[in-house]
């Protein structure tokens, strides 16, 4: 995301005085998005390779304009120079880790995670049997199977776009000041963020920014719901909806599309679908017709909200954290269609962690197995008692973010960091 998409030239005379919005060059041409994961490594790479000049030259003009030294410097996690620069500054590094918890972990532990891998391929190990092995041996990832781990952790560094980049990603953030977790310590394994902590020079859990729990305004005009999903979602029953959204850079396969669709209409399902507009035309002919009266199909939809109004029942989801944490938040169950980096890890946490959701059979969606899926999660006792735990772990991190609680304790602790 961009300082477009976050501070458009329009809204930025309405900022406060103290928050300064500075572009830098990413290094691509202008207009250049990726559309598949490899054309995203490949723009990773540019953009690592020009941020250190970009980021330099941003904090001289931020340093000149305020006419004072810059005393701390907070970046994502991923954006290395970042780290470098604070050292060469002598200033604090604070660090944003966006995804979840025990992805990090898994980064933190890969060259035991890739031994135990090559062990078994060594060993001549059936796969099937290899990835049902517990990892019982690794601290806080004993809930996972070595299935769950993204491949670009296991594999031989040497063999990826970027070799050392996971090696310098832990290394960074291990002399990191702080790292500050998008999430909250009561939605993980104790274990995990015991481990977390032990690594770490300071650890906090702020909560996650895209999540909240107060009650949402009535939308009263068509500027807050653009798209009309939430006066759509005001005409049907209460936990009926199927909210499908698979993020913004996963996509599924024309035959998934196409099956998610039959299994829709088939089980007579109403559905709210968010879905880019070039696959489209991959559902099934006369798919939108048949579907009108109790489907609706947008390109964008406020998650959050639609997640948090009454007509919600299931979230069909890639699993990026924070849709699942945006999911917890509106106590909706989920059907879980994992594609990459952390959305394995997240995806067994909502299935057999938490137990608030169903994954797809199989891994890979059919007509026959989404039906079953729909059927369990909005029609069923199971269904019901899914519901029932996200309610109660949305209360625990209702507790957590008020006063007094864990999220509160963190920020104060960070603000205190980054004001010193």
């Amino acid at each position: 995301m961009s300082n477009r998409d976050l501070f458009p030239t329009s809204s930025r005379a309405e900022l406060p005085p103290n928050i300064m919005v500075y572009d830098i060059n990413n290094g691509l041409l202008a207009g250049h998005h990726g559309a598949t994961m490899e054309e995203l490594a490949e723009q990773m790479k540019m953009f690592l390779k020009q941020a250190p000049k970009s980021f330099r030259a941003a904090i001289d003009a931020a340093e000149r304009d305020a006419r004072k030294k810059v005393s701390c410097l907070f970046s994502d996690a991923f954006s290395l120079p970042a780290g470098e620069i604070a050292k060469e500054m002598h200033v604090p590094w604070v660090t944003f880790w966006v995804p979840s918890p025990c992805f990090l972990s898994a980064y933190i532990h890969a060259e035991v995670l890739r031994q135990l891998w090559l062990g078994n391929s060594c060993a001549g190990m059936a796969v099937a049997e290899a990835d049902d092995k517990a990892l019982d041996m690794v601290r806080g990832l004993s809930l996972f199977h070595i299935s769950d781990i993204p491949d670009h952790i296991l594999q031989d560094p040497t063999t990826l776009p970027e070799p050392n980049f996971s090696h310098q990603l832990v290394r960074m953030l291990l002399c990191a000041t702080a790292v500050i977790m998008n999430s909250f310590v009561e939605a993980n394994p104790a274990p995990l963020i015991a481990d977390l902590k032990s690594k770490f020079k300071m650890h906090l859990h702020v909560g996650c920014p895209t999540v909240s729990f107060s009650p949402l305004p009535v939308i009263t005009s068509s500027d807050s719901d653009p798209t009309g999903c939430l006066t759509w979602l005001d005409t049907k029953d209460h936990r009926t909806v199927a909210y499908v959204c698979f993020g913004t850079v996963a996509v599924l396969s024309p035959t998934e599309l196409s099956a998610l669709a039959e299994a829709l209409e088939s089980t007579g399902t109403p559905f709210l679908w968010s879905i880019k507009e070039h696959m489209m035309v991959h559902l099934p002919e006369g798919f939108l017709e048949r579907t009108g009266q109790r489907g609706k199909i947008v390109s964008w939809a406020p998650q959050s909200r639609v997640l948090s109004h009454p007509a919600c029942g299931v979230h069909v989801t890639h699993c990026g954290y924070n849709s699942v944490l945006e999911s917890v938040a509106g106590g909706v169950p989920m059907i879980c269609k994992p594609f990459w980096t952390d959305n394995m890890m997240n995806g067994k946490l909502v299935k057999e962690w938490w137990k608030i959701g169903v994954g797809v059979e199989g891994g890979t969606i059919t007509k026959s197995g989404m039906v079953k899926a729909l059927d369990v999660v909005l029609r069923s006792e199971d269904g019901k008692e899914m519901r029932k735990k996200a309610g109660e772990l949305r209360e625990r991190l209702v507790d957590a973010s008020g006063p007094g609680g864990s999220v509160q304790a963190d920020f104060m602790t960070l603000v205190e960091l980054i004001s010193t």
